[in-house]
């Protein structure tokens, strides 16, 4: 695995854990956003057969975010 693909890998990770995080309901929106446009690039750039374990990370990642958007919608 290169360094610029640990890289990108941490990128979407860091950025999904933020909104996990976010406290502040006026930042929530965009926090969400800004993870699930990071999961898509990565996603953009994976080779699925060879990261299927990644994929699988992602895949959950966006199923979690897309709960998390339902719940601070309804709040």
């Amino acid at each position: 695995m290169t360094q610029n693909s640990l890289e990108s890998r941490a990128a979407w990770q860091d950025v999904y854990a933020a909104a996990l995080l976010e406290l502040d309901h006026q930042k929530l929106a965009a926090r969400i956003k800004e993870a699930e446009q990071a999961i898509a690039a990565r996603d953009a750039v994976l080779d699925a057969a060879r990261d299927v374990d990644e994929v699988q990370r992602m895949t959950d990642a966006m199923n979690n975010l897309s709960v998390l958007r339902r719940e601070a919608n309804a709040a």
